[in-house]
């Protein structure tokens, strides 16, 4: 008889929920008072495309690797916006 470690369990992706995906990042060391907000803004642009398991959302950790590697690429070129009205 072949004994548990014989039996091996299929591999799960690494997933982060919420507040793993804010520490990963580091919005919690840049004092947001808000640091989730920051993520929900990456989601509306597009740049993050969480899962939601059981209503939370979940995380791709290559998917944070990369954003934490390249940043927010998703603006193209050109003149940036401006920020007061002149």
């Amino acid at each position: 008889m072949k004994g548990p470690e014989s039996q091996s369990k299929p591999e799960r992706a690494p997933i982060y929920w919420m507040h793993e995906a804010i520490m990963y990042l580091g919005f919690d060391r840049l004092g947001l008072a808000r640091p989730e907000k920051a993520i929900y803004r990456l989601i509306e642009k597009g740049i993050l495309n969480p899962r939601k398991i059981a209503g939370r959302f979940a995380f791709d950790k290559k998917e944070l690797e990369l954003l934490a590697a390249n940043g927010d690429k998703k603006r193209g070129k050109g003149r940036p916006r401006k920020i007061f009205p002149a």
